[in-house]
């Protein structure tokens, strides 16, 4: 809104004003706002009110719909082009940036549009205290979680300005006019803007334009029909019907790009015509770090202006900017300047969206940058016009290694299929045979394919160090083949030699998971940081997430819980804004959660992961996070949502994913334990654990094995003492003490359990040892000790939201033994003596003969009024 005046918010230039101070205990300010109600105009005011005489240094960096799928893509005009494109060399590369300016003033325009690791720079500069802070958001968006905190639990002042009011609208237009507006001419204006001082602009430029709004008589009045309809687009296309055709050229040519240098600009079209359209609030023109940049002048004006573009035009725009930014980085390259890598992106997204000649090298390039930066999509769409321009191999590996990961296995076969390349390039014939094997097991579930196209590639490749293409992708079938053994061997041996980065992302990727569930978990840590930095060195794309999978399950193996959530914030931290990326890290922060037993949270977390742009990820994932959200659901008694997510589960299992099968089993479990059915659920448990050691999986036979201790199971205390001795650990070591004292009937030793579970931070299983302790001192007659730990026991799962078969047992204290109880809970649902005996593998006269012994316990004469009391009491527990 620059030339127009700021009226009606002095309240707020004081209150920010006084946030920026340098004595204040604030930092900087959050204004929120929607669309159009002045928050750029009101940041820019700040920036004059505090920094009259200019002495301090501003920077403003934009948040943008394009650069918000971009790491750092903000603030990318900040940092030199040659800083590494991991995310948290790129966030330290721009804190020694903003370090060097002095007293700064740092204007983040629409931070609703920052990528993630914008948003997280912005978060600790604003804790750092390194820069004076101005934010402006929208406050109905999805906004990046650093970008709350900062004012929620952060040093900024949140100031809300709101849509102007009919006072506030006719003092503005007052200021102005420069004269008195008649009532009713401020009542139809206030309207049609609907209290936005930008639509507004809008609607009286485009009045006095067309002579609807006149002066007469020293004030003004309209003397005709508004041109545009109330609604938001038809104003904004309204106005462009008002401007010449020079000028909607330029809010054509901006709103094709979103975001384009003003030099650039300047080539297209003279200064004065820019400058005319700025003042006129179509475009913006702003400091972008040591750039100068020029988008539309508001959201909605980019997308009316794209939308109204026909075809012909737009591939026209296209090919014009994609000419002139080609020509502006060939000059910054002649005087050997570092070339922007997002200028590199920009230039072939203008590339394959234009009429004009494509490079199909540049275009490739960034493509590759794409599927590196987890963001699929782009890199599916710039691979796939490489593609279908006689890109060849190169842009056939790139688009099939996006549409694996999407989850498009046949998709990527069927463009991998199209070559058999020759021996002439090896390292692209090992890339493309590696990729293909890859796809084949992981995408489309033909192992033996998969295999036979690894020895394809044997024999066609001499080369030792292309070989271990071939290695890593034995060592990942090994390993989600669920041989431990074969794939622990086979990576830590390939990892001692010299490798290719791809090689030893996922060689890295697989052994680290393998040595996490073998319960070599001390060993994790030095694979996963190979790993890491072999990614940073090639195109690794969503692979760096499955390593934190790994990294996270050995501290949550151990029980180190603190350490798991730490390398939750470290992956956080790299996502970039990526949805696809986000997802990881939501898997990655939801098995901690479901691990220190916020079940409710974990179940969110796994939920959101599996609703963001997951159906575009790999199905073995989907499988493996689904299992997770099925226990965390089941635990806190959500039983039709864990049956629901154990549907997911068990749709995306497969033959190149039994790594898996175990976890599934004791989603199973925890789902039939929900419904009461504690013998079934004690089976899959063991039939886990079985399958678990068979395999080699030594953490996960423990986990199961405790998860039978818990609906019942006792029968292998000896066995998980065994597993205790060989992890040795402080979390398998509180699992098998558990299971003893429970064979002991140790309610001392339960107490202890339940610090040790307590210490480790995993609330629910403490939850279940305070409870099982407090069943041991009833059992036993010792009513203070009993009600101690019966306090505790509810005071832990109320904590978590756990409704564990030993927590419900707590709740409904009747005097009848397990498999009693296990019947009337079975009553209680409804179900038949032959229902009941056919699940638990007895006779009708059995079950019978339970309820014809629980009956006189619990004091009720038939099966229907046993029904209603456990109905009754799960009803009011429940409440």
């Amino acid at each position: 809104m620059a030339g127009w005046p700021i009226v009606a918010r002095d309240d707020v230039i004081r209150r920010c004003a006084a946030a920026l101070a340098t004595d204040s205990e604030h930092r900087g300010v959050v204004l929120v706002g929607d669309s159009g109600v002045g928050k750029t105009t009101v940041a820019r005011q700040l920036v004059r009110t505090v920094d009259p005489m200019g002495k301090a240094t501003t920077r403003f960096v934009l948040g943008t719909q394009t650069g918000r799928g971009t790491p750092l893509g903000a603030f990318c005009r900040l940092l030199p082009a040659d800083v590494a494109k991991e995310p948290a060399a790129m966030l330290a590369a721009a804190h020694r940036v903003l370090a060097e300016y002095r007293d700064l003033i740092l204007v983040v325009d629409d931070a609703h549009q920052l990528d993630s690791l914008s948003a997280l720079l912005v978060q600790q500069v604003a804790d750092a205290g390194t820069a004076r802070l101005i934010v402006t958001v929208r406050p109905d968006d999805d906004l990046p979680d650093a970008v709350t905190a900062s004012w929620k639990d952060g040093p900024l002042l949140r100031v809300d300005l709101a849509r102007f009011t009919r006072d506030q609208t006719a003092e503005l237009i007052g200021a102005v006019l420069g004269g008195d507006v008649d009532d009713r001419t401020v009542d139809r204006l206030h309207d049609f803007a609907g209290g936005s001082p930008l639509m507004l602009r809008g609607v009286v430029a485009a009045a006095q334009s067309d002579g609807a709004l006149e002066s007469a008589g020293g004030g003004w009045r309209l003397t005709g029909p508004l041109s545009v309809s109330p609604d938001v687009r038809e104003l904004i296309g309204s106005r462009l019907a008002t401007m010449g055709g020079d000028e909607v050229a330029v809010i054509e040519t901006v709103s094709v790009a979103d975001v384009l240098d003003l030099s650039i600009l300047r080539e297209l079209f003279s200064s004065d015509l820019i400058d005319r359209v700025e003042r006129r609030g179509a475009i913006q023109v702003v400091d972008d770090g040591p750039n100068v940049i020029a988008r539309p002048g508001h959201p909605i004006i980019g997308e009316v202006v794209r939308a109204r573009l026909g075809s012909t035009r737009t591939r026209d725009v296209n090919a014009t900017l994609a000419r002139h930014l080609a020509d502006f980085l060939d000059r910054k390259r002649a005087h050997c300047e570092s070339v922007d890598p997002h200028h590199r992106i920009q230039l072939a997204q203008f590339m394959i969206r234009g009429s004009g000649p494509q490079d199909l090298n540049v275009v490739n390039h960034a493509a590759a940058s794409a599927v590196t930066m987890s963001d699929l999509a782009l890199g599916e769409e710039l691979a796939r016009f490489a593609f279908d321009h006689g890109g060849g191999l190169h842009s056939a590996t790139i688009l099939a290694e996006a549409l694996s990961w999407r989850g498009r296995g046949d998709e990527a076969e069927a463009v991998l299929a199209q070559y058999d390349p020759d021996e002439s390039d090896p390292l692209l014939t090992a890339r493309w045979g590696g990729l293909r094997a890859a796809n084949l097991y992981f995408g489309c579930g033909r192992v033996d394919d998969a295999r036979a196209m690894l020895a394809a590639v044997r024999r066609r490749v001499s080369d030792p160090r292309l070989l271990n293409v071939v290695v890593a992708m034995e060592v990942s079938f090994a390993f989600y083949g669920a041989d431990m053994r074969s794939a622990v061997a086979l990576g830590t041996s390939a990892l001692e030699k010299p490798m290719l980065p791809h090689a030893v992302v996922w060689a890295g990727m697989a052994t680290a998971g393998a040595l996490a569930m073998s319960g070599r978990f001390d060993e994790v840590g030095s694979v996963a940081a190979r790993a890491l930095a072999a990614a940073d060195r090639c195109e690794s794309g969503p692979q760096r997430y499955v390593i934190g999978v790994a990294e996270v399950l050995a501290h949550v193996g151990t029980g180190d819980l603190d350490a798991a959530e730490r390398v939750s914030r470290r992956y956080s931290a790299m996502t970039s804004g990526v949805p696809q990326a986000e997802a990881m890290v939501c898997v990655i922060q939801g098995r901690v959660d479901l691990a220190r037993g916020r079940l409710a949270v974990a179940a969110e977390e796994l939920r959101t992961s599996l609703g963001r742009a997951w159906d575009s990820l790999q199905t073995g994932l989907t499988m493996l996070v689904a299992a997770w959200l099925t226990q965390a659901e089941a635990a806190r008694g959500a039983v039709d949502a864990a049956q629901v997510a154990l549907a997911r589960a068990e749709r995306a299992a497969g033959p190149q994913f039994e790594v898996f099968q175990p976890e599934l089993g004791i989603a199973r479990a925890w789902v039939h334990a929900a419904l009461g059915e504690t013998t079934v659920a004690r089976w899959h448990a063991c039939r886990a654990a079985d399958l678990a050691h068979d395999a080699g999986m030594f953490g996960t036979e423990m986990a199961a094995l405790h998860a039978a201790l818990r609906f019942g199971e006792h029968a292998n205390v000896a066995r998980m003492g065994r597993l205790a001795h060989h992890l040795d650990c402080p979390m398998a070591s509180a699992m098998a003490r558990h299971g003893r004292a429970v064979v002991d009937h140790d309610g001392p030793g339960l107490d202890a359990v339940t610090e040790s579970f307590a210490g480790l931070g995993a609330t629910a299983l403490a939850a279940d040892a305070a409870a099982h302790a407090a069943q041991e001192y009833a059992r036993v007659g010792n009513v203070d000790r009993q009600v101690d730990s019966a306090a505790r026991a509810r005071r832990l799962a109320a904590a978590c939201g756990l409704r564990s078969p030993a927590v419900v047992a707590l709740e409904q204290p009747l005097p009848i033994t397990d498999r009693e109880r296990e019947v009337a809970i079975l009553v209680g649902r409804g179900l038949t003596s032959r229902e009941i005996a056919d699940l638990l593998g007895v006779s009708v006269r059995t079950i019978d003969g339970h309820l014809y012994r629980i009956f006189p316990k619990v004091g009720v004469e038939n099966r229907e009024q046993l029904a209603r009391l456990i109905r009754r009491d799960a009803e009011s527990n429940l409440r």
